[in-house]
C-alpha cells in the first residue's frame, strides 16, 4: 500500500470528496414529489407537506367554571376558524381577560371541540412547507413513510459548530477586507463565504444584505454565543441583545477560536463561485456541514499534487497546514511516552515540520 494510503487511513476527514450519499428524512406527513432513479439537484423541492408547529389541549370547563355542556354556547369561534394572536376563543360574556376566558396564543386554528367533555384543541399556526435536496444526483430510495435516499458527486465539509437550519443558493467567496454585501445581480439569495473569523460588523452587513447562509472558520466565544451557536459557557455571559437562536443558518468550520480558513478549503470555495450549495446548521455535534457541488474539486487538484493537504487540530500551533511528505520513522513517540505514528509535513507558509498523526485531519 503506499505511504500516502496509510496515512490517509490513519487521519479523521475535515473533506470528503467524491461519490456521496445523503439521507434526507421526512419530518413530518408530505407529498414526495421524487421517485426512485430520477435526477436531481441540489436545492430541488423533493416534498410538500404542512406543518404544524404544535397543538394546545384545554380542559374549557375547568378553566371557564361551568359544566360542560355549558362549552358550546361560550365559544367566540367556529371550530375550524383561524384567528390571530389574543383573540378571544371562549368565555363568559362581559368579563374579558379574566380566567374565564380563553385568548389564541399564536396565530393559529381551533381544530375541536369535543362535546362531550368540553375539551378543545387549539393548533398554532399551520403553514405550507417544502423540502429541498441538499445533494445533487440520483434518487436510489424513496419511501413515502420516511424520505429519501441521494447518491451524487460532489464534496462535504465537516462543521464544528452550527445552527439556524438549512439553506440553499450560489456560494459567494467574499476575500478578506471586502463587504459581506449579496450580488444585487443574482436570482436568489447567495451563501456568504469568508476565509476570515467571524466579525461583529462583518455579521451586521450580512445580515443586512439578507442571505442565505454564512460559512466562516471560526469566532470568539462571545460572538459564538451571541449567535446562537453553542449553549452558553460558563463564566462568561451572552453579550447584550444576543440572538436566542442563530439569526441565520451559519456554520464554522474550525469552531471557537481566532483561526482563519485553511487555503485548501479556500480553493474549493472559491472553485465552487457562483454554483448552489447547500448549508446545514445544526447545535447537534457532528451534523453540521457544507455540501458543495463536484465542481469544488477542482480547487483541490492543484494542492493534491503537491501533496495530501493536513491541518494541525490542536497543539501550540493548531490551525497551521501543510501538505504531507511521508512518514517520519525516526520519531514515534509523543513528549508523554506514548506510541504514535509521525509525519513530515511541508508548511503552507514555508519550512517542514514532524507532526503526529492524531493530531492532524486531512483536507482532501
Amino acid at each position: 500500500m503506499p505511504p500516502e494510503s496509510v496515512i490517509r487511513q490513519a487521519l479523521p476527514r475535515g473533506v470528503a470528496v467524491g461519490r456521496l450519499r445523503r439521507r434526507h428524512a421526512l419530518p413530518f406527513p408530505g407529498r414526495i414529489l421524487v421517485d426512485a432513479g430520477d435526477s436531481v439537484y441540489s436545492g430541488q423541492i423533493w416534498c410538500r407537506g404542512r406543518l404544524q408547529r404544535g397543538a394546545v389541549v384545554v380542559d374549557l370547563p375547568r378553566l371557564l367554571q361551568v359544566q360542560p355542556g355549558e362549552v358550546p354556547d361560550l365559544l367566540a369561534v367556529e371550530p375550524g376558524a383561524t384567528v390571530e394572536a389574543e383573540t378571544l376563543l371562549a368565555g363568559t360574556p362581559g368579563r374579558l381577560r379574566t380566567s374565564r376566558h380563553w385568548l389564541a396564543p399564536t396565530r393559529g386554528t381551533l381544530t375541536e371541540v369535543n362535546t362531550r367533555t368540553g375539551v378543545a384543541v387549539f393548533v398554532r399556526e399551520v403553514r405550507d412547507v417544502s423540502l429541498r435536496c441538499r445533494l445533487g444526483g440520483e434518487v436510489v430510495s424513496a419511501d413515502p413513510e420516511d424520505g429519501i435516499v441521494v447518491e451524487g458527486d460532489g464534496v462535504a465539509v465537516a462543521g464544528a459548530l452550527g445552527g439556524g437550519g438549512r439553506a440553499y443558493g450560489p456560494l459567494r467567496f467574499v476575500e478578506s477586507g471586502e463587504r459581506p454585501d449579496a450580488r444585487s445581480d443574482g436570482p436568489q439569495p447567495g451563501i456568504l463565504v469568508t476565509p476570515e473569523p467571524l466579525r461583529a460588523e462583518w455579521v451586521r452587513r450580512a445580515l443586512e444584505a439578507r442571505v442565505a447562509g454564512i460559512v466562516a472558520p471560526s469566532a470568539d466565544a462571545e460572538m459564538v454565543m451571541g449567535l446562537g451557536l453553542a449553549p452558553n459557557i460558563a463564566g462568561l455571559e451572552p453579550p447584550e441583545g444576543s440572538f436566542g437562536r442563530p439569526p441565520q443558518t451559519i456554520v464554522l468550520t474550525g469552531g471557537v477560536g481566532l483561526a482563519r480558513m485553511p487555503h485548501a478549503l479556500q480553493d474549493m470555495f472559491r472553485a465552487a463561485e457562483d454554483e448552489v450549495g447547500a448549508v446545514v446548521g445544526a447545535r447537534r455535534p457532528g451534523q453540521s456541514e457544507v455540501l458543495l457541488p463536484a465542481a469544488a474539486a477542482r480547487g483541490l487538484a492543484q494542492r493534491r499534487a503537491r501533496g495530501l493537504p493536513v491541518r494541525l487540530a490542536c497543539g501550540p500551533a493548531a490551525g497551521a497546514e501543510g501538505t504531507v511528505l511521508g512518514d517520519s520513522p525516526d520519531v514515534s513517540r509523543m513528549p508523554s511516552g506514548i506510541a504514535t505514528r509521525f509525519v513530515r509535513v511541508r508548511h503552507a507558509e514555508g519550512g517542514v515540520a514532524t507532526w503526529p498523526t492524531p493530531n492532524l485531519t486531512t483536507l482532501a
